[in-house]
């Protein structure tokens, strides 16, 4: 083992005892993370005996027959159930309070469309003055070239 700070000297030699969070979670079926919340949440998880290395996410090692018997313990525990929780408004009131929303925003689609339709038709008058004022030059242009 590399550098180890022993938390609870009584198990220094008995490493074969010992397993970090990885065998933790192996043992248990869970993943690394559900093992690091029980460490850091629930209080009743057994102590860290001894940390390996001197940097913050060093491995931490638990004595195993103490996680059985916490896993033990825990498994027999009464789960407490989520308390039934009745919705705030009847689902219907809250899909027809989103159509209503759905039929206001085509409403402003509706409406910003005919403004640009409008806007489209400025446009094209715009366009069609500007194409008669070019065929009109064109057309003075070739009569003062043959004159």
């Amino acid at each position: 083992m590399s550098l180890v700070t022993w938390h609870r000297p009584e198990f220094e030699g008995r490493e074969d005892e010992l397993v970090n969070q990885n065998a933790i979670a192996e043992l248990t079926g869970v993943t690394r993370a559900a093992v690091s919340n029980w460490t850091s949440r629930d209080p009743t998880f057994p102590a860290v005996v001894a940390i390996q290395g001197n940097h913050a996410r060093a491995p931490r090692l638990y004595v195993l027959t103490e996680v059985r018997a916490w896993l033990s313990e825990r498994s027999s525990r009464p789960r407490s159930k989520p308390s039934c929780r009745t919705p705030a408004r009847p689902r219907y009131e809250i899909l027809t309070e989103r159509a209503e929303r759905a039929k206001r925003r085509i409403a402003d689609e509706q409406q910003r469309m005919a403004s640009l339709y409008t806007e489209l038709g400025k446009a094209a008058e715009r366009l069609k003055r500007a194409q008669d004022e070019l065929v009109a030059i064109k057309a003075e242009v070739e009569e003062t070239l043959r004159s």
